[in-house]
């Protein structure tokens, strides 16, 4: 039982969610309708995403792949950019916080290699910011666009439109800025590639291209959960103990206290009166976020927020992201990094990671604001 309130506790977001749950109860009494609250199709992509990530990851390929890329550059500034587009790139595929789990540490390691430690916080602050750009595109980038995909039932192609003008506008301020940024030093990279288990990253990757199925709503998630549950079973039965349970209970506690809320007329009615415009639902959805994170955000608001304004929602918990360390949970990730690996530098990260990103919500949120508001 310890070990248990141990690992529930390191979730302080989980915490926040259960009690919340739990005082709603106190006010919609507990049922079988309870089961209605609960978005299953999301539970189970993301269970599915997180199983084949997993093990794709235990198979060095995120490894292999940024090694290949940056093995042969001979400047810290091309090193840096070419780490920063990988990381935002694979954002697009995987969920932001498994790349950047990869990622940073790979980028720790390279910059005490070549001893250019100096321009590791700046690398990874743009690092954090690309991978919350890049994965910001599609559904199965980030949890809330997990979400916010299957609550309202969004067409792919009309997700994607939505989302590109955050993503475009993000990819280029943060190249820019990595150009700036990082000066050209010269290093030498003497590092070899590492070895990849290509049968066990092809097992992985019928996981993956299954929780994309039902993503695509190509297969019923019914089916996918079977085809994930047999296939993890088989091939990756470890995998089960790594996943992050506490994020699908969050979305679980989530569900109910937003479900319960909803079930109270007066607080419906009165959110509701204040998410009546394309511009009130950005910004509410934009400012919500850094208090209490994007993922959160999407839950709390999609209950309240009409159908009309899906897309103000989904752009302004993904420009949410950046602002506070607390933007976005894959954020807080790479600041545990920034912890261990250099304590000293951490008030300069925040500072320098918050005047960053208040430059780049501006000018993105202007750029939405203007083409698709």
């Amino acid at each position: 039982m310890k070990s248990l309130l141990r690992y529930l506790y390191k979730d302080k977001v989980f915490i926040v969610a259960l009690i919340f749950a739990v005082g709603s109860m106190f006010f919609i009494t507990p049922s079988l309708a309870y089961f209605d609250y609960i978005n299953y199709k999301v539970l189970i992509i993301m269970f599915t995403l997180m199983l084949a990530v997993a093990g794709i990851y235990e198979t060095h390929f995120f490894d292999y792949v940024a090694t290949k890329l940056v093995m042969h550059l001979k400047s810290i500034k091309w090193i840096g950019l070419v780490i920063i587009i990988v990381t935002f790139f694979l954002g697009m595929l995987l969920t932001n916080d498994a790349v950047l789990l990869t990622l940073v540490p790979f980028t720790i390691f390279i910059t005490k290699h070549t001893k250019q430690e100096k321009y590791a916080v700046i690398i990874i602050i743009l690092q954090t910011i690309a991978a919350n750009m890049g994965s910001a595109l599609t559904p199965m980038g980030d949890p809330q666009n997990i979400y916010l995909y299957a609550f309202y039932d969004i067409p792919f192609t009309d997700f994607l439109m939505t989302t590109a003008v955050v993503t475009i506008s993000g990819f280029i301020l943060v190249t820019s800025t990595a150009m700036i940024k990082i000066p050209h030093v010269v290093c030498t990279l003497n590092i070899t590639t590492p070895t990849v288990d290509w049968k066990k990253f092809f097992l992985y990757m019928l996981i993956m291209i299954n929780a994309l199925l039902a993503v695509l709503r190509i297969v019923d998630e019914q089916y996918t959960i079977i085809i994930t549950t047999i296939l993890g079973l088989i091939y990756g039965r470890h995998l089960f103990k790594k996943v992050d349970y506490t994020l699908l209970l969050t979305f679980t506690s989530f569900f109910i206290f937003t479900g319960n809320l909803a079930q109270i007329t007066w607080i419906s009615d009165a959110v509701s009166s204040l998410l009546n415009s394309r511009i009130s639902v950005y910004f509410t959805s934009l400012i919500a976020s850094q208090f209490i994170s994007n993922v959160p955000a999407a839950v709390l608001l999609s209950t309240f927020t009409d159908r009309l304004y899906w897309q103000p929602l989904l752009q302004g918990v993904n420009v949410g992201a950046m602002g506070t360390i607390i933007g976005s949970l894959a954020s807080l990730i790479t600041f545990k990094y920034i912890i261990r690996e250099y304590r000293s530098e951490a008030k300069t990260y925040l500072i320098t990671y918050s005047i960053i990103s208040i430059i780049f919500i501006t000018i993105i949120t202007i750029l939405t604001l203007t083409i698709t508001l």
